[in-house]
């Protein structure tokens, strides 16, 4: 029974033959007994709750059935029992030295010493390279069993690592006393050692990080039951992202994803199916110092052992997750050791113990991690869990890495987590991803969408952050100076060779220049410089755009396979001032509004709002409502975490809310006019002047001033902004700025500067609860447009924007105070577009999700003065 959840007792022809538990590893049972000839009826009882579902309180749907497949097979009664390939580096990692133990077993009425176990091992092109035969000594009738040693030493072995994935088959082969054919077992091994030297992680003795992920069973179909397929696909777009490394949050996975890990490249942290932390930690509570389930703590470990020790992917046992520590954790130390020597163990919570080989951690800051390398560890360190990518999340992702990089005692860490858990859901026909809440009556417990915490959506999609990942793991790094391109390849085992380098010379976004590099000669961990003949002139701003893809298929990344790319700014930006023609401007006023207008354009301007309420130009509408003073957005799930959307909740309707003091008109010359908006908001803690000047063609220049009138140096915003309503019949977006997915101060990296194009309804991504989404940071200018090509241009001055536009009013992205039951899936369409031009936004962070604030330089205060300028330009059609 591959995996049954949470116990379950079996049955065949009615008949009791034995009880199962740990719901992520198989139970095996001989049925010889109880079959008869003919049909035979095999049945199973499956306990939803049993005592096991105390260490199995993981953070996953509490679903439970049959998770994995199962197999009915027969084998012959003599047959292998075990076999232990300890296959590891020799001669300063050179050679391969692989120590096989082979357990035969006895089920016969017959002695069988003179059985014998042919051991043979085939090299990448099925050439034989070793081969030995051994009797099998004492084994005796009836359930006898023996133990054969064979020690193989291979010169020039091809080492396995993630990066190479070098594999051998171990043939092997059971003969009778009579020389007959038993059984054969043949399998995939690999050559790699796995050290601890002081407080540096080696593998095949080079200080590999760990640029991993968390990874729990999820299929949006069939819950905890994944297909080949699946597990396929997660392996695929984790190598595509550059991801290295999986940890199996939090219990040993299906064996064909180790099968998938040893065959196309990832380290596996294997973890035992232990977590119980709703018992607590301490001493007297945790179940880890209690007497009555150590039996269990050490088969759950010991099993996990058992089943997984062939595989060359796994580079570390961890004893389970939250559990606390005690006893029972240090017999489970004591057994693994004696079991495995060669692979060091891990268990967060025994940190500053001594049962464990590293130091481990979860959702630690930067700083941390900085004073943990900095004042003398004993062990290296790992982040298990880190960047919780809740939602819109993961900023500061970077900053991470520079850090990782720059100590070798830091191993790298686990992003939590790989996959968002959402459980697909018809509503009203519309197909949403339901999480927590979403069953049952509204006293139901659950955690929400506390299961949606993934780099890629439920159906394999990749999240924004996905990409940020992808570009901030990259192995191959880049710099440039003075027509020198710079290649650093940042892999420990792998040279370049099947890498081209393209670049590209952009002028103001435009391709003006390219090239490539196709034959790239970088040794692992060496630097490479190639010179580049670029043209440039002060005429525009001139962006040099590098990206590494593959040249030929490699295990299973595709041929031309973009996996590291960066960007360098030759020449600043230059905004174009366009010069109006001279035409005349009227001004109408009474007591409720101002009229400008001539024969291209009418604003009209409510002197009770202080706002914009009707912007039109040649004929067509530009925008209905604004430019509104905006410091809000709809509250992200980290936003939440931290309680902004009460502490912030002031700023939502501020301008809304807000005291108009004055509004002058000016008539600056004939052909300009100048209104001037003077409001004070926030408690009266903010004042806001907004100047709104107007050309004679219907070019709109927004002034915006933020003063602070209080000094509370504690009152974050989101935003420092404008909110415009726009008519509904805009339908795309055109930016130079960076894309083409979101992008946001503290998650920018990969997203690059360049002139992109979208609709607007795809400018929303559809996280699972929505939430902020679709933002574009950096941006020189932006065109919003109709069908038939008409709108207008935003286009900054002297500091670059933030712009989004979305077919959806920020309630609709925001539930309330409490996140309640929202779904991407079930959002319908606004009657209007809703367009926000910001100098600033509070970043994403996404260091944890229950408290945590972006980190100090991405956040936003209103203590500071801000003022910024960009011009709304109406065109017909360009």
């Amino acid at each position: 029974m591959g995996a049954v959840k949470s116990a379950f007792k079996l049955y065949v022809n009615g008949q009791f033959v034995g009880f199962g538990k740990d719901s992520k590893l198989p139970s095996e049972f001989d049925l010889t007994p109880f079959i008869k000839q003919g049909k035979n009826v095999i049945a199973l009882e499956v306990r939803r709750w049993s005592d096991a579902s105390f260490l199995e309180a993981q953070d996953m749907w509490r679903l439970s059935g049959i998770m994995r497949d199962c197999y009915l097979y027969a084998r012959p009664k003599l047959h292998f029992f075990d076999y232990e390939s300890l296959s590891e580096l020799t001669n300063d990692y050179k050679d391969g030295v692989m120590r096989l133990r082979v357990q035969a077993f006895n089920n016969t009425d017959d002695n069988q010493e003179d059985s014998s176990i042919e051991a043979t091992l085939f090299d990448q092109q099925g050439q034989k390279i070793w081969q030995e035969t051994q009797k099998i000594p004492k084994l005796k009738k009836a359930f006898g069993k023996a133990e054969n040693q064979f020690v193989a030493e291979i010169p020039n072995i091809k080492p396995w690592t993630a990066e190479t994935p070098n594999l051998y088959d171990l043939q092997l082969i059971l003969k009778d006393k009579k020389g007959q054919i038993q059984e054969v077992i043949r399998r995939k091994t690999g050559f790699r050692s796995v050290e601890i030297k002081g407080n540096v992680f080696l593998i095949n003795g080079m200080p590999v990080k760990l640029k991993g992920v968390n990874r729990h069973d999820a299929s949006s179909k069939t819950g905890q039951v994944v297909s080949k397929e699946e597990m396929f696909k997660d392996v695929k777009l984790m190598k595509e992202l550059n991801i290295n490394a999986v940890r199996t949050s939090h219990y040993p996975n299906d064996p064909y994803f180790y099968e998938l890990c040893d065959q196309y490249g990832l380290y596996v942290m294997d973890e035992a199916n232990v977590e119980n932390h709703g018992m607590h930690y301490a001493f007297d509570r945790t179940l880890a110092n209690h007497p009555d389930w150590e039996k269990a703590h050490l088969m759950r470990v010991i099993r996990m052992v058992q089943r997984d020790k062939n595989h060359p992917s796994i580079f570390s046992w961890s004893m389970g997750n939250e559990s606390g520590n005690g006893w029972n954790f240090y017999q489970a130390y004591k057994a693994v050791k004696g079991i495995d020597p060669s692979r060091p163990v891990h268990y967060e919570l025994a940190s500053g113990d001594w049962n464990i080989d590293m130091e481990s951690r979860m959702y630690r800051s930067i700083d941390f991690l900085v004073n943990y390398a900095e004042n003398n560890p004993k062990k290296p360190f790992v982040l298990c869990e880190y960047a919780h990518a809740m939602g819109n999340s993961v900023g500061n992702f970077q900053e991470y890495w520079d850090v990782y990089e720059k100590y070798p005692s830091l191993m790298g860490g686990f992003i939590w987590d790989w996959m968002d858990q959402g459980v697909e859901k018809m509503v009203n026909g519309k197909r949403i991803f339901g999480y927590g809440g979403d069953w049952g009556d509204e006293n139901t417990p659950s955690d929400n969408n506390f299961l949606n915490n993934g780099v890629v959506g439920p159906y394999h999609t990749l999240h924004p952050h996905a990409y940020e990942v992808r570009k901030v793991h990259q192995f191959i790094g880049f710099s440039y100076q003075k027509n020198i391109l710079t290649v650093q390849n940042k892999y420990f085992f792998q040279d370049l060779s099947n890498f081209e380098i393209q670049w590209e010379l952009l002028k103001d976004g435009k391709l003006v220049q390219n090239g490539v590099f196709k034959h790239l000669d970088v040794k692992p961990q060496q630097r490479k410089e190639y010179k580049l003949k670029v043209k440039t002139d002060n005429t525009a701003e001139y962006i040099l755009r590098v990206t590494a893809f593959t040249k030929a298929q490699e295990g299973v990344l595709e041929a031309g396979t973009a996996l590291a790319f960066d960007e360098f700014f030759l020449t600043p930006y230059r905004a174009k001032n366009d010069v109006s023609e001279s035409v005349n401007v009227a001004v109408n006023e009474n007591d409720k509004e101002i009229r400008i207008q001539n024969q291209y354009f009418t604003a009209i301007i409510s002197k009770e709002k202080g706002i914009l309420t009707d912007y039109t130009a040649n004929g067509k509408v530009i925008f209905k409502q604004g430019p509104y003073a905006n410091f809000w957005r709809p509250a992200t799930d980290n936003d939440f975490g931290a309680g902004l959307q009460h502490k912030l909740a002031k700023l939502k309707d501020a301008d809304k809310q807000a005291i108009v003091e004055r509004i002058e008109v000016a008539h600056t010359h004939s052909s300009q006019v100048k209104v001037t908006i003077v409001k004070k908001m926030i408690d009266q803690s903010l004042m806001f002047v907004q100047n709104l000047i107007f050309d004679g063609k219907g070019s709109l220049q927004v002034e915006n001033e933020f003063t602070p009138l209080k000094t509370d140096d504690k009152m974050l915003t989101f935003k420092i902004g404008n909110h415009l309503v726009l008519p509904a019949d805009f339908k795309e977006i055109e930016w130079y700025g960076r894309g083409p997915w979101e992008s946001y101060a503290d998650r920018k990296t990969a997203a690059l500067v360049g002139l992109y194009k979208g609709t607007i309804e795809e400018e929303y991504h559809p996280y699972l609860r929505p939430q902020e989404s679709g933002n574009k940071t950096d941006v020189r200018y932006a065109k919003i447009t109709r069908a038939d090509g008409s709108g207008f241009r935003i286009q900054s001055t002297k500091k670059l924007l933030n712009v989004n536009v979305l077919p959806y009013e920020p309630d609709q992205l925001f539930p309330g105070m409490k996140k309640g039951q929202t779904h991407s899936g079930s959002l319908e369409f606004s009657e209007n577009i809703h367009l926000d031009v910001d100098l600033q936004q509070l970043g994403v962070g996404g260091n944890n999700s229950w408290g945590e604030l972006p980190i100090e330089k991405y956040r936003l205060y209103l203590y500071k003065p801000y003022s910024y300028t960009y011009r709304i330009i109406p065109f017909n059609k360009e």
